[in-house]
């Protein structure tokens, strides 16, 4: 399935996710505000009907740490969702413009017990965000500022990438100070790489996007 076609059948999926919910009132939330506090338990759960949102921890010195990126059709905080216990100092902020539709833990217990197409879905992103996290394990193994970017931008792409044309968009409205926060390096050091990924011709943007001008060599320059 081309990447194209993969965002076309993720978005069918997430209309009919957020469907469940549609009877639930909707909270609007714009960019830089902060959906979940850290501090606080969540006060419902909460499923993303349109933008982005990310998840990120604060170290002892003030340094963010970006954890998570979710988009339209997930639900927020996921394990605490589905009775895990809440991650105190974890928090949701909105990346852009974003909708979020509030529940609570029962009316999903309950949709997710009348359909199990619902419970499967969710399913996928639970594992989904198992993934995430495994990757990014495996990111902060590469030594180099480079590498580090690279392997961060290859794993956006596969999550948000969208093919416009012979590049792959990232449609999550991502900044260098982003994808900073996600490889544990300061802003300076990420944008030199990305700098010179620019100026190699393997990174571009479309529209403020990032794109990826070559995947094939972005992933061969990886080696």
């Amino acid at each position: 399935m081309t990447i194209g076609k993969m965002s076309e059948a993720i978005e069918r999926q997430d209309r009919n996710i957020i469907s469940y919910f549609s009877e639930s009132p909707v909270t609007k939330f714009s960019y830089g505000e902060t959906v979940i506090s850290g501090f606080d338990e969540p006060s419902g759960v909460y499923m993303i009907k349109k933008g982005f949102v990310k998840a990120y921890s604060t170290s002892h010195d003030g340094h963010a740490n970006l954890l998570q990126i979710h988009e339209a059709g997930e639900i927020i905080p996921l394990p605490w969702s589905l009775d895990g216990t809440h991650v105190t100092g974890l928090f949701y902020e909105a990346m852009d413009d974003v909708e979020v539709i509030k529940s609570s833990k029962d009316k999903l217990r309950i949709a997710m017990g009348n359909n199990m197409w619902l419970t499967q879905e969710i399913l996928n992103q639970t594992v989904n965000v198992i993934a995430v996290y495994t990757r990014r394990i495996q990111i902060l193994e590469f030594r180099s500022a480079r590498g580090r970017v690279i392997a961060e931008l290859i794993l956006l792409a596969d999550r948000f990438g969208k093919l416009q044309g012979n590049k792959v968009v990232i449609r999550a409205p991502i900044t260098h100070q982003d994808i900073a926060d996600s490889i544990n390096m300061n802003r300076e050091t990420a944008s030199r790489a990305l700098g010179q990924l620019f100026n190699e011709g393997l990174v571009d943007q479309v529209d403020h996007l990032f794109a990826i001008a070559n995947m094939d060599k972005l992933k061969l320059s990886l080696k």
